[in-house]
């Protein structure tokens, strides 16, 4: 049933993306954007994918700050290829969050607890959450004057509204009464919830996991406009300030294929409304995604020769029990995604 469940859910991803693209060609010159595509600047592509891996030794530091927040960490070096080989499975699974499933796996092989892996790394994905989301707010002013159409201004204040309630839930999910909470799913939900406030409560940890997460935003908002400019689009950087964030936030959403459609739709939207032609927007859109896939596969060599769980020591470093080190010696196969 999982299998099929799996499937299903899949080709519901497949159909959705599918649809997006569609409506698209509908609206979009799609001669006219590949023409666009084609006379990119290599240069200036090339800057905007070492800037999107720039931020991964900020969010292996990030993310370890967390870890050894709630326990023991192999150290920011194991984390940082870790990092690496989730950007690959993010972009060849059919889930944006696909890659957080290999990272938490390839932590449990280095000794770290599969439940204390998957709360680090919500925690670090909320972390730059809660960031967009800030940014989302302070320009939202700007986004709603520039924005012509009533639903569109209504969809952002949905999608607004929307994030501010995940972050609300991520706070305070465990206060919800104790009936519920019995349910495994819950009870872990609520200690996520628990380990969220006890990180932020703490200055010396939550302070320069909020830095560094500034630091990967602001690297991502640069790449947008690199990208852009490759093709001739010069939109200030505070306009990107103000179109990366919402753009970012729905294409959390996981109603398509690793992302695409969805964030092609929302690109066109939002760089319209700055002015920017509905084909240029698309072209830059096509080339961020593809500039993520040139920047994923680094993690894919790492993930095929084992080096990120290679460093000898650091699984027999984190855990102490000999049983537990032999239940946790998983073989290549039963990698998820694999």
């Amino acid at each position: 049933m999982s299998g099929i469940r799996k499937v299903a859910i899949t080709s519901l991803r497949l159909l959705v993306t599918a649809g997006l693209l569609w409506a698209l060609a509908a609206r979009v010159d799609l001669t006219r954007a590949a023409e666009i595509i084609s006379h990119a600047s290599l240069p200036l592509l090339a800057a905007a994918i070492a800037v999107i891996i720039a931020s991964s030794p900020a969010m292996a530091l990030r993310w370890h700050i967390i870890l050894t927040a709630g326990g023991a960490s192999p150290g920011p070096g194991p984390l940082l290829r870790i990092v690496l080989v989730g950007q690959f499975f993010n972009q060849v699974l059919p889930t944006g969050v696909g890659g957080d499933a290999v990272r938490a796996w390839r932590c449990r092989r280095l000794g770290i607890g599969l439940g204390a892996a998957v709360r680090s790394i919500l925690l670090d994905r909320a972390s730059g959450y809660l960031v967009l989301v800030a940014l989302y707010v302070a320009s939202l002013p700007s986004l709603l004057r520039n924005l012509p159409d009533a639903q569109q201004r209504g969809g952002v204040l949905l999608v607004l509204i929307a994030s501010l309630l995940g972050l609300l839930a991520l706070f305070c999910f465990d206060r919800l009464p104790r009936a519920i909470l019995r349910r495994r799913v819950m009870a872990e939900l609520a200690e996520l919830s628990r380990a969220s406030r006890q990180l932020s409560t703490c200055p010396r940890r939550f302070g320069p996991v909020l830095a560094l997460s500034v630091v990967t935003i602001g690297l991502a908002i640069l790449a947008f406009k690199l990208v852009a400019e490759s093709i001739g689009n010069n939109l200030p950087l505070a306009s990107w300030i103000v179109v990366v964030p919402p753009v970012s936030l729905i294409q959390l959403l996981p109603i398509s294929l690793a992302g695409w459609g969805v964030r092609e739709v929302a690109l066109v939207v939002a760089l319209t409304a700055f002015g920017v032609s509905p084909e240029a927007a698309l072209a830059t859109s096509v080339l961020m995604g593809l500039s993520q896939i040139a920047t994923g596969l680094p993690g894919g060599l790492i993930w095929l020769g084992d080096w990120d769980i290679a460093s000898p020591g650091h699984g027999r470093a984190l855990v102490s029990d000999p049983a537990e080190r032999d239940r946790l010696r998983i073989s290549p196969s039963e990698e998820p995604g694999t």
